[in-house]
């Protein structure tokens, strides 16, 4: 066995020996799903098959071993998966997960060609495991959200006859935070070989903010010590989140992720649906995706529609800056913009700018119009005799509100007599690591448009599945 196997098959037995650790498989999953492409012609049959060859190139370049190939609707997709897609994969090395989805998706997608038959999928794909052992598992979308279709009693049933055929297929259905409940870790984690948890910072939903992650996954490892737990990032727009995931999200998520892996706590990170090559969905960015005022960054302020605050709750980005010696005046300008007018109700969303933590400046959100507006705060009285201050800007809720959705933003800070470093927002690294909130559904990021989101985000995402 080579040196480094060596050391990773010894860092795995001593991570299961600790107690309330999850033992991650050797070498950890690290993977994508969806995003399947179809070839650009027919072929002599009139069908565009699934661009099998080329797909498996680009995952093979993105350092993958895992891929979760979905049951996306057409028979055409079970076709070219047992005949083309799988001894592919087979070759470059990688790993095939099947997904197939649940039945409350049926308005979207149904996976073809046993529909809703879940013991009939288990059955076959365990048959198709046999003559191609790279086939290794399979998922159900949303199964948490279908348990009066998946009881414990049809879960059995799915078992033994995937086991039946092939023990070693392994069954990792989708499960979100929430619904991992004391009664679901008794009834369903003892039929599962492992979960895919879909990372969305439950309960708020949103794919801005990722601190809440690593409390997530160490209360799963506590609760799940059996159970291999593989997080999905969201690298494609999650629905009804007012904002699309960014680089940089993506890429801190995944960080954090592999970290737990690391430790033992995850046994793999598989994306949602990220844009791999050019003919993926989500490819590029369109214009209209940038919000910014002049560049490509902005901080951005946000309580969602159909969410609950109280009163007192907040999200802020925090800065400290360094007083220029023997400047006269010291002043800060910055540009903002909200999505409220006048007519809206007044005295609930309240944005702010604080110095060393005391209110210099505050606007209700209807108090100006749909557009760019330009503040000037002098704070040479508040700062004499100073040498460095911190500046907040910030989100306020006045009043709670049940349903009363809102996007703040802010740039092109300019600071006389003042260093601050990054004023356009240009790097979401320099301000993620300032921004702190009181309250889930109030939050808050530093937004940063890529049009070529598919290449930078996959370069990224190369280099740190590369590293292991």
């Amino acid at each position: 066995m080579p040196r480094p196997a060596l050391i990773a098959a010894a860092v795995s037995l001593l991570l299961s020996l600790l107690p309330g650790v999850s033992h991650a498989a050797v070498p950890a999953v690290v993977g994508t799903a969806a995003n399947l492409v179809r070839e650009v012609e027919p072929r002599a049959d009139g069908v565009r098959h699934v661009d099998s060859k080329a797909m498996v190139a680009a995952l093979r370049a993105l350092n993958v071993n895992t891929y979760v190939y979905p049951m996306a609707g057409d028979l055409h997709h079970w076709d070219d998966l047992r005949a083309e897609f799988l001894p592919a994969a087979a070759k470059a090395g990688i790993d095939v997960w099947v997904l197939v989805y649940a039945p409350s998706q049926a308005g979207c997608c149904v996976s073809r060609p046993h529909k809703h038959d879940y013991v009939k999928w288990a059955s076959e794909l365990a048959t198709l495991s046999k003559s191609h052992p790279n086939l290794a598992g399979w998922t159900v979308d949303d199964y948490s959200y279908d348990l009066r279709t998946f009881t414990p009693a049809y879960v059995k049933q799915v078992r033994a006859a995937a086991k039946a055929i092939n023990p070693s297929l392994r069954f990792i259905p989708t499960v979100y935070y929430a619904h991992f409940t004391d009664a679901f870790i008794a009834e369903q984690a003892p039929l599962l070989d492992g979960v895919i948890f879909p990372f969305w910072d439950d309960p708020v939903r949103d794919t801005s903010w990722s601190w809440s992650l690593s409390f997530q996954v160490k209360q799963l490892a506590k609760r799940l010590p059996d159970t291999d737990v593989y997080v999905m990032p969201y690298a494609y727009p999650l629905s009804h989140a007012a904002q699309k995931p960014t680089v940089a999200y993506v890429e801190a998520v995944t960080r954090k992720a592999l970290d737990h892996v690391r430790t033992g706590e995850l046994a793999g990170v598989v994306q949602y649906k990220l844009p791999f090559m050019s003919r993926t969905s989500g490819w590029e960015r369109p214009a209209t995706d940038n919000l910014a005022r002049e560049g490509d960054g902005w901080l951005s302020f946000v309580v969602q529609a159909d969410t609950a605050t109280s009163a007192g709750m907040w999200c802020g980005a925090t800065r400290k800056v360094q007083l220029t010696p023997g400047a006269t005046q010291r002043t800060v300008s910055f540009w903002h913009r909200d999505d409220r007018r006048s007519g809206h109700p007044v005295g609930y969303h309240v944005k702010q700018l604080l110095l060393n933590g005391k209110v210099v400046w505050e606007r209700d959100v209807t108090a100006d119009q749909d557009a760019w507006q330009r503040t000037t705060i002098d704070l040479t009285a508040e700062l004499a005799g100073a040498t460095n201050a911190a500046l907040q800007w910030r989100l306020y809720e006045r009043k709670g509100v049940t349903d009363y959705v809102v996007d703040v933003r802010v740039d092109d800070i300019v600071a006389t007599g003042m260093r601050l470093s990054d004023p356009g927002v240009e790097n979401a690294g320099t301000w993620t690591s300032v921004l702190s909130r009181q309250g889930g559904p109030v939050y808050c990021s530093a937004q940063v448009y890529h049009q070529n989101y598919g290449a930078d985000l996959s370069a990224r995402i190369t280099q740190l599945y590369a590293a292991g």
